[in-house]
């Protein structure tokens, strides 16, 4: 697309040659690289290019580079070592200087950087190919195999340069050419040339706005190009202290940056610096195959997004050129113009919420849901003791073939609940009304799981009627997502029978344990003391019972016998299988919020907390 500029912005082109960019030292954190490097910069990013072609174009006047250097031819003095297999440097010979020892010729090279840059181009070895006739480019001293003239680019030239690669290319076809007749053919190419001519001289005589923005971007280059080398957290400052010439601090230059008198020397306007950042966000996000991933994307490291191949590295390359006058309008104006992924009438401040503006991580959290990506759990599995903690994931896997890291629970061993629930005096919360307020806070549920035994009850009451600190118009959480058994879980769960049969497994036959004594545990728990398979056990064989090792043989019961555990229509028998499959369903059904909106509705609609004018 080759579009026509005004008057001020064909001065503006003008000005921004190379000796402002020397004289202003621009060229640190963005340097100019050799003609053989930007065409593997192009090469990698799915522009075919050559060297031979960049000289036709540089010959047609159609895309020059930004600098061409001469390199001059200097003598070293060296001493040779290991019989003549190896030398060392001395020095360079200089002029008029007497030495009698070898030498080795080869020419200076150009190592980027401040100084070095003003030195080239002071004593001619440096020029703008813009103000000279075109020169072949001549590279190669033939017999030294070395270059003695080099051209250098600008790596935002990419940009006008595939526009023009795009414009100039024209595809014959073989299976329409052979039924050609050949005055059809010889019509056919006089038409392309036709063609040609008149895309050489457009491009000749039209001032082309992607080369203006190349240029408006390596001006701007030093000051914004590190922002845009991030992932959104953390930038990365190329060039600048790596240099050998000169130390060079990004943050110093920055605090004495004066964009409103780089603007007023480039004479344009504000306005038409908008058209041209409307017109890269629009034609840089067409290049993009991931254009619909783009904030996803955003937040990915540079040097895993600098993996990136072809069109996808390409339009990573070209972004920050939208970035760099977007920050630059805005440091003038104080206008928040859109990110590349943005329009007027689309921002994601508008779908995702006001608070993602300013805040990345919540902004990462809504994209991540909206992904799918997100990896924190969806539900969080209280429950007291060990055992649990390992036999219910086994259960949910083994059983009901659904392991918990792929239904996105996570499991917490409360490792017995009266420490974890004791309030201090004067204190509103305890420690796990407020672990669960904080997470249900967050969208994630917290599932508890107790033994009816000691002041549990009376915990279940008050945090169910307990107000969120957070949303005050629910409670903390609801009914629902706390489970009390009547007992214990080995008494609600498992016959006596097959109670008494685990605990003689575990001992290992030491001592045989019958229903009966089972039967008389449970009546004993019944009359509130605690622990009475415990007190069992340690009676009959002098030692502690390893509960964490009888739910693993009971519940292994349950899976090896698992056709028993549904009836004919699948449904669950056990009360722990129903439980776990309760769980699951409400793990699936917790939907992560995609907005800000989302997130406010699902907080207020009763599936974390009761609505507290709701609770009779």
């Amino acid at each position: 697309m080759k579009v026509k500029v005004d008057k001020r912005e064909h001065r503006a082109a003008e000005k921004l040659n190379l000796e402002y960019l020397v004289e202003n030292e621009l060229l640190v954190c963005c340097p100019l690289i050799p003609s053989k490097q930007f065409v593997n910069y192009c090469k990698e990013r799915d522009i075919l290019i050559s060297e031979q072609q960049l000289e036709r174009f540089d010959e047609l006047g159609i895309f020059k580079p930004i600098a061409r250097f001469n390199y001059p031819k200097i003598k070293r003095k060296i001493e040779y070592l290991d019989n003549g297999k190896q030398y060392r440097s001395l020095g360079i010979l200089q002029e008029n200087e007497k030495w009698e020892g070898d030498i080795f010729e080869e020419y200076a090279q150009y190592w980027p950087g401040i100084d070095s840059e003003k030195d080239w181009y002071t004593e001619g070895l440096m020029w703008d190919p813009n103000l000279k006739p075109f020169i072949k480019w001549d590279l190669f001293d033939k017999d030294l195999v070395e270059r003695k003239a080099e051209c250098y680019y600008s790596i935002f030239q990419i940009y006008p340069l595939n526009t023009l690669i795009k414009a100039t290319r024209l595809e014959l076809r073989s299976e329409w050419w052979v039924s050609y007749s050949p005055e059809e053919i010889k019509s056919k190419f006089d038409q392309i040339l036709k063609w040609a001519e008149e895309i050489i001289v457009s491009y000749q005589n039209i001032e082309n706005v992607q080369h203006f923005a190349a240029l408006i971007c390596q001006v701007l280059s030093n000051r914004y190009y590190p922002k845009t080398q991030s992932d959104r957290r953390s930038i990365t400052i190329p060039g600048g202290s790596m240099n050998p010439q000169k130390k060079w601090d990004w943050y110093e230059y920055s605090r004495n940056y004066k964009p409103k008198e780089i603007l007023e020397y480039l004479g344009i306007s504000i306005e038409k610096l908008k058209k041209l950042h409307q017109r890269l966000r629009v034609q840089i996000r067409y290049i993009d195959p991931l254009r619909d991933w783009y904030g996803l994307v955003s937040f990915v490291k540079l040097e895993k997004k600098k993996k990136l191949k072809g069109r996808a590295l390409l339009a990573q390359s070209l972004y920050p050129m939208i970035e760099m006058i977007r920050f630059f309008i805005e440091d003038i104006t104080g206008e928040d113009l859109p990110e590349p992924h943005e329009s007027q009438n689309w921002r994601k401040e508008r779908f995702y919420g006001e608070e993602v503006k300013n805040n990345e991580l919540r902004y990462l959290e809504f994209l991540t849901n909206q992904f799918g990506l997100n990896p924190k759990p969806k539900m969080i599995l209280v429950v007291e003791g060990e055992g649990e903690g390992v036999q219910f994931p086994r259960l949910s896997e083994q059983l009901l073939g659904y392991p918990f890291s792929r239904l996105g629970i996570d499991i917490y061993n409360l490792e017995g609940i009266g420490g974890f629930t004791g309030k201090k005096k004067r204190e509103k919360y305890g420690a796990l009304e407020k672990f669960i307020d904080e997470y249900h806070r967050r969208q994630t549920i917290i599932f508890v799981v107790l033994d009816n035994e000691g002041r549990a009850a009376k915990i279940k009451e008050e945090l169910v009627k307990a107000p969120s600190r957070f949303y005050p118009s629910r409670t903390i959480t609801s009914e629902e997502l706390i489970h009390l058994w009547n007992k214990n879980i080995e008494f609600d769960n498992f016959s006596h029978q097959e109670i008494a049969e685990a605990m003689t497994e575990l001992c290992e036959k030491r001592y045989t344990f019958d229903k009966g004594e089972i039967a008389t545990c449970e009546q004993s728990f019944n009359s509130g003391k605690s622990n009475p398979l415990g007190k069992l056990y340690e009676e009959k064989l002098d030692y502690e019972l390893p509960k964490p090792e009888l739910l693993s043989i009971l519940f292994r019961m349950i899976i090896v016998n698992g056709e028993k555990e549904f009836d004919e229509h699948g449904n669950a028998l056990r009360p722990v299988v129903k439980l776990m499959r309760k769980i699951t369903l409400l793990s699936v059904r917790n939907y992560q919020p995609t907005c800000f909106e989302t997130q406010q509705k699902n907080q207020e609609s009763g599936f974390l907390g009761e609505q507290l004018g709701k609770l009779t």
